[in-house]
């Protein structure tokens, strides 16, 4: 998926976004770990039920990772997101955005979005149930791991401060650290590549 060299777009320079959204709640998540044999690890719980929302994409070149925080992800903030995205790319003249087929992307909001004259926005819609091929979703696993696994937050507050922290600081600072853990898993599939059973 790197504008330089990625097959399935067949374009040179041209960004490419992975589009998604994520919804952690404020809720301790306990994960693997390593401890000492014969220790008794425990990590305090939370009763809350409330969550943050992210609508984000990211671009696996650069690394690039707008987002915005709706109160309700919809097709009012995929628009948003979506202009954002332009903001962050003023001098391209197509980007390429993938995204999965929620509803939303085909409503209203989105429609007039991209009935603009001046869109530059290109859409590649994944395949239905195939949320693994977005490359976002290994993103929102880094949140998971940097953020909500065997972590206890006192507040909402603080809860909500450290996913937005991860978004603002830790992806800008530290995403070298992670870049290989969030790729792309598109392959291009050509005729001459399999065959088809009748």
């Amino acid at each position: 998926m790197k504008p330089s060299t990625s097959p399935l777009l067949g374009h040179v320079n041209i960004p490419c976004q992975a589009m998604d959204a994520v919804h952690p709640e404020y809720q301790t998540k306990p994960a693997f770990g390593w401890v000492k044999v014969g220790s008794n690890p425990a990590v305090l719980s939370t009763a809350g039920r409330g969550r943050v929302n992210i609508h984000g994409a990211v671009n696996l070149e650069s690394f690039d990772a707008p987002f915005v925080e709706p109160t309700t992800v919809d097709g009012v903030s995929a628009a948003q997101l979506l202009a954002k995205i332009e903001a962050r790319n003023p001098d391209k003249r197509v980007i390429h955005v993938i995204w999965d087929n929620a509803a939303y992307h085909k409503g209203p909001d989105v429609r007039a979005f991209l009935a603009r004259t001046a869109c530059r926005i290109h859409l590649i819609q994944l395949p239905p149930y195939c949320p693994h091929l977005n490359p976002i979703e290994r993103l929102w696993a880094v949140l998971h791991q940097y953020v909500t696994h065997n972590r206890y937050y006192p507040s909402q507050k603080k809860f909500a401060d450290a996913i937005l922290a991860f978004m603002r600081e830790t992806i800008p600072q530290e995403w070298t650290k992670f870049r290989d853990k969030v790729s792309d898993n598109f392959r291009v599939i050509t005729h001459e590549n399999f065959r088809v059973l009748e």
